[in-house]
């Protein structure tokens, strides 16, 4: 099993998708798979028009976490990527409840701390991705509980 020392969200810069959806784009670039372990959808599939309350907030799996992920790179080994479908604007079901009930798996599953989580533009300064301020999902995190990292 590989180590994951941090979880790194993302955001798809389009309106729609899914986890099949992201994963046929990247094969389309010649990938072998989605490069997300894991994908929060919007409520919108197939295109922007059409909504579906059921699909706002899913989580849906993409590569399986014991495989390195394809989302940041130099950050790969040791992450877990997370993709939140959207560019800049987010459903409240995909910031203040999907996102936080798989961080809430995710942290102590790994032995992680809310310091732990990144935007993927934390690692790469050309990108604005994942386009909201991470540091307000830490605060979800440490304004409630205290996660010890052991040494």
């Amino acid at each position: 099993m590989r180590e994951i020392k941090k979880i790194i969200i993302h955001c798809s810069d389009s309106e729609w998708g899914s986890a099949d959806v992201i994963d046929q784009w990247h094969k389309e670039r010649g990938w072998t798979e989605i490069g997300y372990h894991y994908v929060i959808t919007n409520g919108r599939r197939i295109d922007s028009r059409n909504y579906s309350q059921d699909y706002d907030g899913r989580i849906e799996s993409g590569r399986e976490v014991t495989k390195t992920g394809a989302h940041a790179k130099g950050h790969n080994a040791d992450s877990i990527g997370v993709c939140l479908i959207g560019k800049s604007h987010f459903t409240a079901k995909q910031l203040y409840d999907a996102l936080p009930t798989l961080l809430r798996l995710l942290i102590p599953q790994y032995e992680l701390s809310p310091r732990d989580i990144y935007g993927h533009n934390e690692f790469d300064r050309d990108k604005t991705c994942p386009n909201f301020d991470v540091q307000l999902i830490r605060n979800l995190f440490t304004d409630t509980v205290t996660y010890v990292k052991p040494s």
